[in-house]
C-alpha cells in the first residue's frame, strides 16, 4: 500500500443530527461522533464517562489505511470516509490535525497520541513507518510479547511522557498473551485556561445531587460574567458555553432541569447536533456555579465500534491488514484502548489556579441569567468543527 497510508493520532469531533441522506464529508466526523457517544451510552453503567470520538475515528482511519478487501470496505462505510482514495483521505486527515494540534503556552494546548504495537516476531511492510512519521510524526513499534512485564512498562512509560504524566497505568501485563495481535493505544492531552477564570475566593462547599435522594458536598466555583447561555424546551435543559483563552474552543455544559434528567437528556441528544445545541445559546450576563471535577476514563473501543458495524478488523480469520503486514500475515486488532484524563478547576483544564484571582464587584442586573450545575450533566469541549471531549459527570 505505498503512499496510500497515514498514521493517526487522536482527538474528538462534533456531534450532529443524522438524516436520511448521506452526510457531507465535512459533517461525517460529526455524525460518527454522535453515533459513537450513543453506542457507548447504551450499556454504560451509571458512572462518570468521557470519550474522544474524533480520536477513535482517527485511530480506525489508521487501520483503514492498512486494511484491504471487505475489512477496508466496512471501515470506509462505518467511519463515513466517503469515496475518496486513500491518499486523499490521508492528506485531509493530516491537514485537519496540523491546524488543531499544538502545545502553545497561550491558548489551547493539544497533544494527540496514538501508537500501534505489534509482536516483534511479525514483520511490518517497509513503507509503513516512514509514511507514518511523514504524516503524523508517529510509528508502529515492535515489542517482545513473551515478556509481558517489560512490554507493559515500555508502553505505559511512553504514554505517560506523551500525556505529560496525566495518563498513567494504561496497560496491564494481561494484555500481552497468546491471543494478542495488534494493540492500538490512544490518548489526548488537553490544557487550556478559561478566557475568564473563576475567582479562588468565590469557591465554596456546596451540594451536588447525585440523585433525588443522595447528595455530596463538593467545591463549587462561582463567577458572574458575559457568557453564551440558552434554554431548550426540547432538551428540558440549560445550556452554557465557557470560552477558553485565545481560542475558539469552549466547554459547553448541558444541564437537565431535573436532578434525575440525565438519561432523558442523553436520549434526546441522539438526534441533536452539538453545533445546533450551541446555537441555542446567546450572549448574556450569567451567574455561573460549577463544580470542580476530574475524570479519568479507560474505554475498550472494540465494544462500541462493533455496535456501529466495525467488526472484521477485530476478528481472527476475518481481518485483512495486508497494507501493514502483507497478505499472508493473519493479524487483527486485538486491543483498541482509549484512556483520557481531564481536570477542571478555577483556572481552566489541567492548569494551576492563579492565587491572585479574586471576586470583583458587579452591578445588579435584573436580566442576569443563573445556572447552578449541582446535578448530573453533559459536557463537551469543542469548537464548530471538532469536539475534543464529550461525556457526562454524575458523581464527584
Amino acid at each position: 500500500m505505498p503512499s496510500e497510508w497515514v498514521f493517526l493520532i487522536l482527538c474528538l469531533a462534533p456531534m450532529a443530527s443524522g438524516g436520511t441522506t448521506a452526510p457531507s464529508l465535512a459533517a461525517s466526523p460529526i455524525v460518527f461522533a454522535r453515533n459513537l457517544f450513543r453506542a457507548i451510552n447504551e450499556d454504560a453503567p451509571p458512572m462518570n464517562m468521557m470519550v474522544s470520538p474524533a480520536a477513535a475515528r482517527s485511530a480506525m482511519t489508521l487501520v483503514f489505511m492498512g486494511a484491504g478487501g471487505k475489512s477496508a470496505d466496512e471501515l470506509r462505510s462505518n467511519l463515513i470516509l466517503g469515496a475518496a482514495k486513500k491518499p486523499e483521505i490521508a492528506r485531509q486527515h493530516a491537514e485537519s490535525w496540523s491546524r488543531e494540534c499544538s502545545c502553545a503556552e497561550k491558548g489551547v494546548a493539544l497533544q494527540l497520541v496514538t501508537r500501534l504495537y505489534v509482536d516483534e516476531k511479525v514483520d511490518l511492510r517497509p513503507e509503513f513507518n516512514p509514511q507514518a512519521e511523514d504524516f503524523f510524526n508517529a510509528s508502529a513499534t515492535s515489542l517482545n510479547y513473551t515478556d509481558a512485564e517489560a512490554s507493559t512498562k515500555k508502553v505505559n512509560k511512553w504514554l505517560e511522557k506523551q500525556t505529560f504524566y496525566t495518563v498513567r497505568n494504561f496497560l496491564t501485563p494481561e494484555v500481552f498473551n497468546s491471543d494478542s495481535s495488534v494493540i492500538l493505544v490512544n490518548s489526548l492531552f488537553f490544557r487550556a485556561k478559561w478566557n475568564k477564570g473563576f475567582p479562588l475566593d468565590a469557591t465554596t462547599l456546596g451540594d451536588f445531587w447525585i440523585n433525588p435522594r443522595q447528595r455530596m458536598e463538593v467545591d463549587m466555583m462561582r463567577q458572574i460574567g458575559q457568557f453564551r447561555y440558552g434554554e431548550s424546551k426540547k432538551l428540558k435543559s440549560q445550556i452554557l458555553q465557557l470560552p477558553f483563552e485565545k481560542s475558539n474552543v469552549t466547554m459547553m455544559i448541558i444541564l437537565p432541569r431535573a436532578i434525575d434528567g440525565l438519561s432523558i437528556l442523553e436520549e434526546k441528544l441522539k438526534d441533536f447536533d452539538l453545533n445546533e445545541v450551541a446555537a441555542r445559546s446567546l450572549l448574556n450576563e450569567v451567574d455561573v456555579t460549577l463544580p470542580k471535577f476530574r475524570i479519568e476514563c479507560d474505554i475498550d473501543l472494540k465494544v462500541p465500534l462493533q455496535k456501529l458495524g466495525i467488526n472484521r478488523v477485530f476478528e481472527t480469520g476475518q481481518a485483512d491488514l495486508s497494507g501493514i503486514f502483507g497478505k499472508n500475515s493473519p493479524q487483527r486488532i486485538s486491543e483498541a484502548r482509549h484512556k483520557l484524563f481531564l481536570l477542571v478547576n478555577e483556572a481552566g483544564c489541567e492548569t494551576a489556579p492563579e492565587t491572585k484571582t479574586k471576586t470583583k464587584k458587579v452591578r445588579r442586573n435584573p436580566d442576569r441569567k443563573t445556572i447552578i450545575v449541582d446535578r448530573p450533566f453533559v459536557f463537551a469541549i469543542r469548537n464548530s468543527k471538532n469536539v475534543f471531549f464529550v461525556g457526562h459527570f454524575i458523581k464527584p
